[in-house]
């Protein structure tokens, strides 16, 4: 599947018709709200190269999580292929999906920020009408 970088682990928030619009600056204003009360992290808005889009950086003193709001025909092919695999499983409309939140994770070895992980999981999960992928496993994740 695209956008999946190897040696990373990453999570898909699906954004369903249910769920409310998003923007990079709708995610960076989001993500930061979420982790305001985290006093280490610094939530930024950073250019991409090779374009105008940006990505959402979520830093920590050692550690960090890219954010990228991505939408259109890309997006849509990842959704069918994540019905494709899923098969019944799958929740209703997924092939339909063509807006996605793309959580890239750095690696976190020493499990020193498995609580920081696990709050990008529940920002995910909070969103309206989002289902959330992992691509690693290929299974849906429930709160």
């Amino acid at each position: 599947m695209r956008g999946q970088e190897s040696g990373v682990f990453a999570l898909y928030g699906l954004l369903g018709e249910g769920s409310p619009p998003f923007s990079e600056e709708v995610l960076a204003r989001e993500l930061g709200r979420h982790f305001s009360t985290d006093g280490r992290v610094r939530v930024s808005l950073r250019p991409l190269p090779f374009g105008g889009r940006r990505q959402v950086a979520l830093s920590w003193p050692s550690w960090q999580v890219n954010a990228y709001y991505e939408e259109g025909d890309r997006v849509a092919e990842d959704s069918a292929e994540i019905q494709r695999r899923l098969g019944a499983a799958a929740p209703v409309g997924l092939s339909r999906i063509r807006r996605r939140i793309r959580a890239v994770f750095d690696d976190d070895d020493s499990r020193d920020y498995t609580n920081e992980a696990i709050e990008m999981f529940r920002f995910l999960t909070a969103i309206p009408g989002a289902v959330v992928f992992d691509p690693q496993q290929n299974d849906i994740m429930r709160a």
